[in-house]
Order: C-alpha cells, then sequence, then structure tokens
C-alpha cells in the first residue's frame, strides 16, 4: 500500500520577474515533492496571499517597499507553521540577523547550486518548530562578504538572534550575579520593566528558563567580553546547584 504525502507548498516574495521565474521552474520541477504556491511582487500583496494560502515555505527577498520587510518577515512568520527562508545574492546587503531575530528560519544565497536550495526547502520544512528558528541550511555565521559558513552550529545560531542589548544585559548579569534587576537597570540606563522584558527575550531565544540557566549559559558559550568569568558567577553557580540538590 502507497502512501501519498501532500506536497511541500512554497510561495515565493520577490520583485524581479527573472527571479520569480526561476524559482518556480526549479520547485516546480520537483512534483509532486513540493510545488509553487504563490507569488507575489509587493508585500502588501505577499501578506495577504500568505493569509490565504497558508503556504508551508516562503522564500523572502528584500526590496524596496512601502513596507518595512523586517516588519513583514515577522508578521508573516506569526503562524509557526510558516517557515520563512531569506534569499539573497552573495553581494546584496541584507540586514541577517535582524531577519532571523525577526522569525525567518534561514537564509539561502541565490548563487547556491539548486539542489542546495531544495534540500533548504525540504529541512526547514521538516524542522520540528519546537527547534530554534534560525536554521539556515548549516548557518553558523557570516564572513564580510555576506557568505555563509556552514558550519551547523545552533548555539550560534540562538545567539546570532541576540539584540546588542540582550548581549549588554548578559554581559551585566554575569559581571554581577547577585545584583538586583533595580541595580542592572540603573548601570544600563533603562527601567527595571524593560530590564524583566528583555530577560523574557532572551529566555525564550536562548530555550532557557531562568537567571541561573542563563548564567550557566552565559558561561558556558563564552557570552561576556571578560575571557574569563569573575569568581563571583562561579559561586553563585554552586550555591544554586547545592539549593537544587536539596530541593
Amino acid at each position: 500500500m502507497t502512501t501519498h504525502r501532500k506536497p511541500i507548498r512554497v510561495m515565493l516574495i520577490d520583485c524581479r520577474p527573472l527571479v520569480l521565474m526561476g524559482l518556480q521552474d526549479l520547485i516546480n520541477a520537483r512534483k509532486p515533492q513540493m510545488e509553487v504556491s504563490g507569488q507575489a511582487t509587493t508585500y502588501t500583496n505577499a501578506l495577504d496571499l500568505a493569509d490565504q494560502l497558508r503556504p508551508n515555505v516562503i522564500f523572502f527577498s528584500f526590496f524596496p517597499d512601502a513596507l518595512n520587510p523586517l516588519e513583514v518577515v515577522a508578521e508573516l512568520t506569526r503562524n509557526a507553521e510558516m517557515k520563512l527562508l531569506v534569499l539573497k545574492g552573495l553581494y546584496e546587503t541584507v540586514p541577517v540577523a535582524q531577519a532571523i531575530e525577526a522569525g525567518a528560519r534561514g537564509i539561502v544565497l541565490a548563487e547556491d547550486p539548486t539542489e542546495s536550495i531544495i534540500q533548504a526547502i525540504i529541512t526547514v520544512h521538516h524542522r520540528d518548530t519546537g527547534l530554534d528558528r534560525a536554521w539556515a541550511g548549516g548557518l553558523s555565521g557570516y564572513s564580510a562578504s555576506g557568505h555563509i559558513h556552514l558550519k551547523g552550529n545552533l548555539e550560534q545560531a540562538k545567539q546570532a538572534r541576540l539584540t546588542l542589548r540582550e548581549r549588554e544585559l548578559i554581559r551585566a548579569i554575569v559581571g554581577d550575579p547577585s545584583a538586583k534587576y533595580m541595580c542592572i537597570a540603573g548601570r544600563l540606563g533603562i527601567s527595571e520593566h524593560t530590564v524583566h522584558n528583555h530577560l523574557s527575550n532572551i529566555y525564550q531565544k536562548l530555550n532557557l528558563i531562568n537567571r541561573i540557566d542563563l548564567l550557566m549559559y552565559a558561561l558556558k558559550h563564552g557570552l561576556t567580553n571578560n575571557e574569563k568569568p569573575p569568581e563571583s558567577a562561579w559561586v553563585e553557580l554552586d550555591l544554586a546547584s547545592r539549593r537544587n540538590k536539596r530541593v
């Protein structure tokens, strides 16, 4: 008895007809495994079309438009079932880190071999939504030219989603693990409420639960400017560990 899997429905967002045509031919050539379900040449049209079609994978290009592309990425990825891949040229200037933070699952170079592009669609479609959403065909970082290094480091992909302000907060916590949030807020020149909001975002991006988890993660992965973390950080971890063992 044969099983019939539904094709991966791919939506294309680009203002260049030749790019749309090339991607459509490439993807539709893989039927019934995958197919292009729709195309949009403006971000307004893309939002409407995505809402109607509910594609599995979205290929997204940055181009001049009335709408902010990063806000469009965030809106398109509100539905976790729609996985978004950013398509960029090798020498195109694209806000990669911000796109990933906004919800993009990864970056695909237009110059990549066609088989790599097909594999990116398959991989991102089947990737568990509970895992890190910054998968990029093995993305772990970018060179000065914008080229992708294929190293498959998920932790670096997680960390790429952190904003500069969030990294600054992590360094402040590692530097003084026992400091109250009010003190940290005053040191960074922000409100205590903002500190809590940043921490919530950090926990979500790094899949952590609380401040002790964050401290352990930061020390393990070197999320601090200091080559050697302060002794107080290790003491705080040791005390936390003892408390947990007694529970």
